[in-house]
């Protein structure tokens, strides 16, 4: 059994199926790297190599997935204000990385509005879902990464299939109609033309900030365009400093840094309905932009 080889072809979908499990960049490259030196000292011994390999892999990584988020259900309970997935942060526009790895892991990430939709789920919910809905992997597949019978796993999709009610979960990339829509929000956010900024949001826009109580942030969602239109706008005058934008690839989508010389950097997610945002996502807790 080549570690090397094994490494190379599934270090992008084990760290994918952390980090969708985890919402933790950090905690996935953690666990990837003794999924591998699990299976380096399995290499060592005398047991017989499993029959297949990707999913004794994958088992290994949900299962270690599984142990952690059981471990860091207090501290998520006690957090302050909502929690966020932190952000995958994979480059500037026109500067991304030619790693093959790590545009693997680029096309294998999926959206931030998915993994935010993943934290209502509990953690076998959850690991059925990503490997059936984000990985389509079969039910005999999952049935054996997770200890259960196929039969199980097939109620428990077929059960989120009904509690989970949401259009395009794993959209199409299409970063330059993303790219376009971010730079009127930019126009919108540098010039304070509430016009452009009110056509940009629909009428049921949701707001959520995550200062994880190191920064300031709302500590409730803030919920329709005339309420969020209001938030934007007060946090802008606050801002004394000249502000930077910045677009970014962010979760395989287009995502803005925002920063300025008197506040802490901002990272912002959107979920886009047709030529609008429907939910928006400002990750200001400083531990979850480590990458920045």
């Amino acid at each position: 059994m080549e570690v090397d080889v094994l490494y190379s072809q599934y270090k992008p979908l084990l760290f994918s199926i952390g980090y969708s499990m985890l919402g933790s960049v950090e905690d996935s490259e953690d666990l990837v790297h003794e999924t591998f030196l699990t299976v380096q000292k399995l290499s060592h011994s005398k047991k017989e190599e499993p029959n297949n390999i990707k999913a004794f892999l994958c088992k290994i990584m949900t299962n270690r997935c599984l142990d952690l988020l059981k471990s860091s259900k207090h501290k998520r309970e006690v957090y302050v204000g909502p929690w966020l997935p932190e952000p995958f942060i994979q480059g500037y526009i026109g500067n991304l990385s030619e790693d093959p790895i790590e545009k693997m892991i680029l096309d294998e990430t999926i959206s931030y509005a998915f993994l935010v939709l993943l934290e209502q789920l509990t953690p076998i919910e959850r690991a059925v879902f990503v490997l059936r809905e984000a990985f389509e992997f079969d039910f005999r597949t999952i049935a054996e990464v997770l200890n259960k019978t196929e039969l199980n796993c097939r109620k428990i999709f077929s059960r989120l299939q009904r509690k989970v009610q949401q259009k395009e979960l794993i959209p199409k990339r299409n970063l330059n109609k993303e790219l376009l829509i971010a730079k009127r929000f930019i126009e919108a956010s540098e010039t304070g033309n509430l016009d452009i900024l009110i056509s940009l949001l629909t009428e049921d826009i949701v707001l959520v900030t995550d200062g994880g109580g190191k920064t300031k942030a709302a500590l409730r969602p803030i919920s329709q365009r005339e309420n969020v239109v209001a938030f934007l706008v007060g946090i802008s005058k606050k801002v004394k400093a000249p502000t930077n934008i910045e677009c970014v690839i962010v979760n395989n989508q287009i995502g803005l840094i925002v920063s300025s010389a008197d506040q802490e950097p901002t990272l912002v997610c959107f979920e886009i309905e047709g030529n609008s945002y429907r939910r928006i996502y400002m990750v200001r807790n400083p531990d979850k932009l480590k990458l920045l």
